[in-house]
């Protein structure tokens, strides 16, 4: 028999037919017989809580974990107090309530915190509740001392040794004695009160009292600046925060002095006192109050502010009866730049002395505030308020009246475009006053007029000052209230009586 080669005999075996396998197939799942009892005795149950409860207690007995748990799901759903299925499922009762676990309880506890807290006018600050207004002072590092008052750490430390405030000056242990007896301290010496008046007469020994929202640089007698001069800027103060719609956060500072004359060379200087200018405007002599923008006291954290100064001179009728508009409106000019500083500049003004007229083009041109409403809020809080002050049969809106009688007996109000730009100039002179007195008008119809449309824009503005946006911001509210005012020229007049 002949033999095939082996490579034939292989290439046969490859090439033959492969024999038909069948596929494997997967047993099925074996299927789990219906709990029919428990199905059954489900049925029966219903919604009734009390019998579901009894059937949970069978499914415990019976090993049925899961769907005894099913059934206490369903029981506190249809009873949420049902006490032995809530125990049962592991919950926690707190508050009079049930909850899945502690971890939902102690969630439960911080969400009412925040709502108890915050009703009370409480936040948040690092790991205690505070009043909101105090964070301010919070974040700067200051606290309150026994009376109430915010002092820094360095002050507190001072309290605790024994130390005693006497207005704004520190008084030793060994002084403060003196304090009891109703001494001054005036430089080295310790006054009554009567000598503590004349020395605190002079420039640069003005009387520094700190009143809770301000505080009062003056050369009038003591009772004058208790009596007269805090009741009008305390009034003024109220005025000025309707206006702006929020308040700085720290006491402001202003300047009031004891005559004209005295207003006049403070503004002014003196080369033989060796005193410069604090009015590099010049525009003191335009009004009965000014912005003192330079060469002024710092504050007690030598912050540089400019301040609102003003003078109240009690020697006449006349000086009692404008007394009361200039200090008004020296308060308006320093809330403005409390709440308006130019930070920047005086920073870099510090760093390097800038030349020129450098520095003040550049801290003006800071600002946020539109003139006419800095300065017409000054005016407002001056001479548009409402005065509660009057006794029977008197007028509560003499101010306004007065104020608009003097614009009639001026030539009558300019177009309030011009009032808007505000070109406020020494070479003005009166019509400069009197352009004062207009931007007074235009913010007295602002809070005063009963105009929605202008009611909502004025609230944008002072929320972008309440919310410290940028210049952008503000300046987009700004020109939308500014054209809601110039849409609105004929009601300002009619409001006004023109």
């Amino acid at each position: 028999m002949t033999l095939l080669p082996v490579f034939a005999l292989v290439s046969a075996l490859l090439s033959a037919p492969s024999p038909s396998v069948a596929p494997t197939r997967l047993a099925p799942e074996p299927r789990v017989a219906e709990d029919v009892e428990f199905e059954k005795r489900k049925t029966e149950a219903g919604d009734d809580t009390a019998k579901l409860w009894k059937l949970y207690e069978w499914c415990r007995d019976s090993k049925r974990e899961k769907e005894g748990k099913t059934i206490l799901k369903k029981i506190v759903k249809l009873e949420p107090t049902h006490k032995e299925a809530n125990i049962a499922l592991g919950n926690v009762f707190f508050d009079g309530k049930w909850f899945a676990s502690q971890k939902k309880v102690d969630e439960y506890k911080k969400e009412k915190e925040v709502a108890e807290k915050t009703a009370q006018g409480l936040v948040a600050w690092k790991d205690q509740w505070v009043p909101a207004e105090d964070v301010p002072f919070l974040d700067r590092g200051l606290v309150r001392d026994a009376n109430g008052n915010w002092v820094d750490l360095e002050q507190a430390k001072k309290l605790a040794e024994g130390w005693v405030r006497q207005d704004l000056d520190w008084i030793p242990p060994a002084e403060k004695e003196n304090v009891g007896k109703n001494l001054w301290k005036c430089g080295d010496q310790w006054l009554p009160i009567a000598e503590a008046d004349a020395y605190h007469a002079e420039l640069g020994q003005w009387w520094r009292i700190p009143f809770e929202r301000f505080h009062l640089y003056t050369t009038c007698e003591r009772d004058v600046a208790n009596q007269k001069v805090k009741r009008e800027l305390e009034n003024a103060y109220d005025e000025l925060a309707r206006a702006y719609g929020t308040k700085p956060q720290a006491p402001l500072v202003v300047i009031v002095l004891r005559d004209g004359a005295q207003y006049s060379s403070f503004a002014n200087g003196d080369e033989g006192e060796r005193r410069a200018t604090t009015d590099s405007l010049g525009l003191s002599s335009v009004h009965h109050a000014y912005f003192a923008d330079q060469n002024f006291e710092p504050t007690e954290d030598n912050r540089v502010l400019g301040v609102g100064v003003g003078y109240w001179d009690v020697s006449s009728d006349k000086g009692n009866k404008w007394g009361v508009h200039s200090v008004r409106h020296a308060l308006g000019l320093s809330f403005a730049e409390a709440l308006d500083p130019s930070p920047k500049t005086i920073e870099k003004g510090r760093k390097s002395p800038m030349k020129g007229d450098a520095f003040w083009d550049s801290f003006y041109a800071e600002k946020r505030i539109p003139n006419w409403f800095r300065y017409g809020a000054a005016a407002y809080a001056e001479r548009y308020y409402r005065d509660n002050t009057v006794g029977v049969g008197g007028d509560p809106l003499w101010a306004r009246k007065w104020s608009v009688a003097n614009i009639q007996s001026r030539g009558g109000l300019r177009q309030v475009k011009q009032i808007l730009d505000f070109n406020l100039t020494v070479e003005g002179g009166p019509d400069s006053e009197k352009l004062i007195n207009e931007a007074g008008l235009v913010v007295a119809y602002l809070l005063d007029g009963g105009n929605a449309g202008a009611t909502e824009k004025l609230k944008k503005l002072q929320e972008a000052l309440t919310t410290n946006k940028d210049k952008k911001v503000l300046g987009e509210a700004q020109k939308a209230l500014e054209a809601e005012i110039l849409k609105n020229e004929a009601e300002i007049k009619k409001f006004a009586g023109l």
